[in-house]
């Protein structure tokens, strides 16, 4: 892909940007070492998953084990009446393990650290036939062929997988420092063209408030760079 790209003209760099500020006619993002002058910003900055305390190496280890998993939309099939262990009793937790019921019956909720649960979530819960742990999580082992957890009162329960449903943090400080509209503080808004709020800045990607699948990611930035593009030769004057 890097050199597909080259090969029609882009100029790939890199390094960090730091910051971003709208001028007159233009944009400056700069960064260490790094400064651009640019009429129109694409941010596709992400988000970062919430992690449970896992050692790095242990951490990749699992994922390429299939031990851990954090998109049920994504690979949930691939776990199909395995044991699941869902990380996150909130509402956001309950919501990933009623999502998981369609593909197994064998679902346990486990708290990160507290439980946040009132009688709707335990009745949706209960409804459904997915377990509460008795407390919450103290340590996570992935050293065998199951996953272990330890629980604060001594209990150990096994899982095949286990899905942390512990949120994500948008990376949205530089669509802050321009004033790009945010919806609930956290991803960018966008018109069907991904524009922003922002003449001249668009976004794509998991930043964007939609679906956080790679397909989409793609889709956003198809649909940026043709609206970038033509808004460009209109400024242009190149559009009848």
């Amino acid at each position: 892909m890097r050199e597909q790209a080259e090969r029609y003209g882009a100029t790939i760099v890199t390094a960090r940007i730091d910051s971003v500020a709208q001028n007159a006619n233009d944009f400056d993002a700069r960064g260490v070492g790094i400064t651009l002058s640019t009429r129109s910003i694409l941010i596709a900055t992400g988000v970062e998953n919430r992690r449970p305390s896992i050692d790095a190496a242990a951490h990749r280890d699992a994922l390429d084990r299939g031990l851990l998993r954090y998109c049920p939309i994504c690979d949930g099939y691939e776990a199909t009446g395995q044991a699941i262990g869902v990380i996150g009793a909130d509402t956001h937790g309950v919501a990933e393990a009623l999502f998981l019921r369609t593909f197994s019956d064998r679902i346990t909720l486990v708290a990160n650290e507290d439980f946040e649960l009132d009688a709707s979530d335990r009745g949706a819960l209960e409804g459904a036939g997915i377990a509460v742990a008795p407390s919450a999580l103290e340590q996570i082992d992935f050293s065998g062929e199951h996953v272990t957890l330890r629980l604060a009162d001594a209990t150990e329960m096994q899982f095949d997988t286990i899905y942390p449903a512990l949120g994500s943090d948008s990376n949205n400080a530089l669509a802050k420092q321009l004033g790009v509209e945010l919806s609930d503080d956290r991803c960018i808004v966008v018109d069907t063209k991904q524009r922003t709020s922002i003449s001249g800045v668009y976004a794509a990607g998991d930043i964007v408030m939609a679906l956080d699948q790679i397909s989409v990611a793609m889709g956003h930035a198809a649909i940026a760079a043709t609206a970038l593009h033509n808004d460009l030769r209109k400024l242009d004057g190149h559009t009848h």
